[in-house]
């Protein structure tokens, strides 16, 4: 198989990876997220290029991957559930005074994530948060009650 084909599977079975893995190695890195993240560059560089170090070869799999994003990006674009598959959907994590388990397991995501973001909006008390939602990026938005 040659580059351009090792770098086009790579881009599409890095993105499947780190969807599977969840929001927080995109949002909230603590060191391990970190670990991951660079060891996909390493081990993606070495899948693609193998044995052929040569600049024609690094290129043609740099021009690949920034090929791959633009039309990830203009699929985006297009069709809505493309959208959804690829970035997913905001999901509330707690609503009324209630956590949505089910949620935060599926996000492996702890109490204390959301506590952190509450902390950040200045409200130390969860009786402030109306709703906690885990954007599509992975970030908490927090809304206060009114």
């Amino acid at each position: 198989m040659n580059t351009v084909l090792k770098a086009a599977a790579a881009y599409v079975i890095v993105l499947f990876v780190i969807r599977l893995i969840g929001r927080r190695t995109a949002s909230q890195q603590a060191p391990i997220d970190m670990v991951v993240l660079f060891l996909f560059g390493g081990l993606s560089v070495s899948a693609v290029l193998g044995d052929d170090r040569s600049f024609v070869g690094a290129m043609s799999a740099l021009f690949t991957v920034g090929l791959m994003h633009v039309a990830v990006s203009w699929l985006k674009l297009r069709f809505v559930w493309f959208e959804r598959v690829v970035d997913g959907t905001p999901i509330v994590v707690f609503r009324d005074g209630r956590w949505n388990e089910t949620a935060m397991r599926r996000l492996r995501m702890q109490q204390a994530d959301i506590r952190t973001a509450a902390r950040q909006e200045k409200l130390d008390d969860l009786d402030r948060v109306a709703v906690a939602i885990v954007e599509r990026d992975g970030t908490v938005s927090i809304l206060e009650k009114t």
